[in-house]
């Protein structure tokens, strides 16, 4: 039985710079950045020599008395990553259109202005991060 769910990890070139992002733009809270290497993590993942840091991070308003469901990879050795397709994170936003306007002005990549879906209760957008990682944004719209 699954008890819950834990967190998402993405690989990421440049720690410093995906922390930027996620951190000071999008409001995720850093837990704790480690570096980690040894016969554990070569047993764990099945490859020798293995270095990575890594960053454990809270989304927005997560009480901290839970795990951190957010997870932020850079290989050092061997280096290692993601292949671009769509898997993503989903994000909520409480009022998508600024959301999308302060992120655009910060230079963030979008795939389309938010878009209301055919149901119209939510409006959507896809925005990529530093390391063309997916992320969707999705305003929950009041029925009127």
């Amino acid at each position: 039985m699954i008890k819950s769910f834990r967190h998402t990890c993405l690989l990421v070139a440049d720690l410093d710079r995906s922390l930027e992002f996620y951190r000071d733009l999008l409001g995720f809270r850093v837990f704790k950045v480690l570096s980690v290497k040894g016969k554990f993590l070569q047993r764990l993942l099945g490859r020798k020599g293995i270095k990575l840091t890594y960053a454990k991070l809270y989304g927005p308003n997560q009480p901290e008395n839970s795990h951190p469901v957010f997870e932020l990879h850079c290989w050092q050795k061997p280096k290692v990553f993601a292949k671009a397709n769509y898997s993503h994170i989903s994000l909520t936003a409480k009022n998508l259109d600024y959301e999308y306007r302060r992120l655009s002005r910060r230079g963030v990549r979008f795939i389309s202005a938010p878009c209301q879906s055919p149901g119209r209760k939510t409006k959507i957008c896809f925005a990529f991060d530093p390391d063309d990682n997916l992320i969707e944004f999705i305003e929950d719209l009041k029925n009127k």
